[in-house]
């Protein structure tokens, strides 16, 4: 995990498309590209245990016709397009299930979740977070 935090670059949405791998904040990346060109109204959401372990992850999410979805394509357990009648669903939904990313169990109300804007390709891992954590607070 450290090894990773210190040598990771976040590829490009073409990198990603011709390598078939990517890191769930790089699948949000080529979710945010291919939501803005259909003109589909999308969020990206950094979810983050603040508990000084740095437990986190990103996800998409989309409005239409009045639902919220929560589109995932790299948490394992929960892949998929799942519906809900509002963002606040989704939130609560992961405060229920973050243990999958918490490996030593989590506090809920330690979890924090910011909207934020494009990522650059090329940051670092350190660059990321600053970047995310620097989004919009959703309380």
């Amino acid at each position: 995990k450290d090894e990773f935090r210190k040598n990771y670059k976040m590829q490009s949405c073409d990198n990603v498309l011709k390598s078939r791998y990517a890191i769930c904040w790089e699948m949000c990346e080529v979710q945010r590209k291919y939501f803005d060109r259909i003109g589909v109204n999308n969020k990206t959401i950094f979810v983050y245990l603040n508990n000084g372990r740095g437990e986190c992850h990103t996800f998409s999410v989309f409005n239409m016709n009045n639902y919220w979805y929560w589109f995932e394509a790299s948490w394992e357990r929960k892949k998929g397009i799942h519906k809900f009648n509002s963002l606040n669903e989704i939130l609560d939904f992961y405060r229920d299930n973050f243990e999958d990313f918490a490996k030593f169990g989590y506090n809920k109300e330690d979890i924090v979740f910011y909207e934020y804007d494009k990522a650059l390709a090329g940051c670092s891992c350190e660059d990321f977070y600053k970047h995310c954590l620097s989004g919009k607070l959703i309380q």
